[in-house]
């Protein structure tokens, strides 16, 4: 049962956070708190429905818009990328950053992991 649990939260995660979000929001959330804010209420009120049938107590959509604000601000993937993965490939930290769909890769990937 826990599996079916968290392969319907990991579905509801990426229609809630691909296909209900509108363009301008996911172009500008990692500069824009507005956007970022608005982006976070539609994320969490489209659990609503998935914690009811599942039986999910409510508050944990404010641990969903807590964490999915922090994580989409990209200031974890940033700090990753700059401290963590460059310590751990022994390079120096590079003047570029890396490529957009390397950060909503890590992006995806922390927010399954939470």
């Amino acid at each position: 049962m826990q599996t079916e649990i968290f392969i319907i939260l990991v579905l509801t995660h990426f229609v809630s956070d691909w296909f209900f979000q509108p363009t301008y929001w996911g172009c500008t959330k990692d500069k824009n708190w507005k956007s970022l804010f608005f982006h976070s209420i539609q994320y969490s009120i489209i659990f609503l429905p998935v914690f009811y049938f599942l039986g999910i107590n409510f508050l944990w959509l404010f641990y969903l818009f807590i964490t999915h604000f922090i994580m989409d601000s990209y200031v974890p993937v940033n700090l990753w990328n700059k401290y963590i993965r460059n310590a751990i490939n022994r390079k120096a930290i590079p003047k570029n950053e890396p490529p957009k769909f390397v950060k909503i890769t890590e992006d995806q990937i922390l927010h399954i992991l939470l």
